[in-house]
């Protein structure tokens, strides 16, 4: 197992968001994190990049419990985190951004390697390589935001919203690319997404959270076909 959550407690303050929170994700998986508004699926994925610490509960990567690791070891270890909004660096160019992602890489060379394959998968990025980040389109910005991460070369993919205040068209463009990062690069995800139709039809598994607890979990075809996600996540 790639990835496991045991018994996972997050707050803030007095505000319990994540309870009792247990999860695995195996290699070449693409899993699935639904719920609504505050239901802890973003506390989950900060949690277990290192940008919060639990209260109790364990994170285990790839068979080492990263619970306390600092973030920066985690990326190193390929655990890379794509966060909500996509946080581009708005000031520097989008060369500038790359570079910032392959911040672990030692080996002369092997940076530019590594965004010469993110310029293939993103040709947009590669015409505005020399743009400032902040003046891209929200679509932009966000194939911006997975390319960086990629740059760090991951095993493990954790991302936040990648179709937040996307329209239709780029929607479909980025999932498509979600799933080509899963498939043809080998790289395992965990996915958190409000678009919980688009978010089935390309994960594997997928779990529900309210109040932050796990209320359903499953194969994503049966989650879909399950009257209670079908009536509060797809509209049925």
């Amino acid at each position: 197992m790639l990835l496991t959550l045991e018994q996972l407690n997050v707050a803030y303050g007095a505000i319990k968001a994540v309870q009792d929170l247990s999860l695995e994700v195996e290699e070449g998986e693409i899993v699935a994190l639904l719920g609504a508004n505050g239901a802890g699926k973003t506390t989950t994925l900060r949690t277990v990049s290192g940008l919060i610490r639990p209260r109790s509960g364990k994170v285990v990567y790839d068979g080492h419990v990263i619970t306390h690791w600092p973030a920066h070891r985690i990326v190193e270890a390929g655990l890379v985190h794509v966060p909500e909004g996509r946080r581009v660096f708005a000031p520097l160019t989008v060369r500038e951004n790359l570079e910032l992602g392959a911040y672990t890489v030692r080996q002369a060379g092997e940076v530019e390697a590594r965004m010469k394959a993110v310029f293939a998968k993103f040709p947009r990025l590669e015409e505005r390589q020399h743009q400032l980040a902040g003046t891209l389109s929200g679509g932009e910005q966000q194939m911006l935001a997975i390319g960086r991460a990629l740059m760090a070369r991951p095993r493990l993919l954790l991302l936040d919203e990648p179709s937040l205040g996307l329209a239709p068209l780029l929607v479909r463009e980025i999932f498509a690319t979600i799933k080509d990062i899963n498939q043809r690069d080998g790289v395992t995800i965990l996915l958190v997404e409000q678009n919980a139709h688009q978010a089935l039809q390309i994960a594997h598994r997928a779990y529900v959270l309210e109040s932050g607890r796990m209320v359903l979990s499953g194969p994503a075809a049966s989650l879909m076909d399950n009257p209670k996600v079908r009536e509060a996540y797809l509209g049925a």
